[in-house]
């Protein structure tokens, strides 16, 4: 296992739309900065199977039923879970609901994307200066995913 960091304890909030008829994402510069992508693939869009490769191998089926659950009930939710990052694994909270059509089926997402924890696999470069912040790390991250469904706001 590497190292914890986090940089400068400064949250890094990403935000993010998806069309879930059309199967794909797209997100701010933040958002891709946060899952490894490039800006233009982020602002170009890209599909829930190219996110869930990103996913933590042992994090993905809770990931996906959460997923799936949020578009069926149509509630606020909350996801915290690992991404793979090059040689980092990143903890991550993913917030966000769901919206409908007038007939109630489910046609985009949209949320933000938050970053809690990095786990170095390799040493730092000598220009990152990174600290442990162990606030950040005990957020809910770790070896588990963490779902919550939120009360919808009337």
């Amino acid at each position: 296992m590497g190292d914890t960091y986090s940089f400068n304890n400064k949250p890094h909030y990403g935000y993010f739309t998806w069309d879930i008829a059309k199967d794909e994402i797209w997100g701010d510069a933040t958002f891709a900065e946060n899952l490894g992508l490039d800006a233009e693939t982020a602002n170009n869009g890209f599909s829930v199977l190219h996110y869930m490769e990103l996913v933590h191998p042992d994090d993905r089926e809770q990931v996906a039923t959460a997923t799936r659950t949020a578009v069926l009930t149509g509630n606020p939710y909350m996801v915290i879970n690992r991404i793979c990052r090059g040689d980092d694994i990143v903890t991550i909270r993913n917030r966000g609901t769901c919206f409908r059509y007038r007939d109630g089926l489910p046609s985009m997402a949209t949320g933000m994307l938050e970053i809690l924890q990095v786990e170095r696999l390799r040493p730092p470069a000598a220009n990152e200066q990174p600290s442990i912040d162990t606030r950040r790390a005990s957020a809910g991250g770790g070896n588990r995913v963490w779902v919550e469904f939120l009360e919808p706001q009337n």
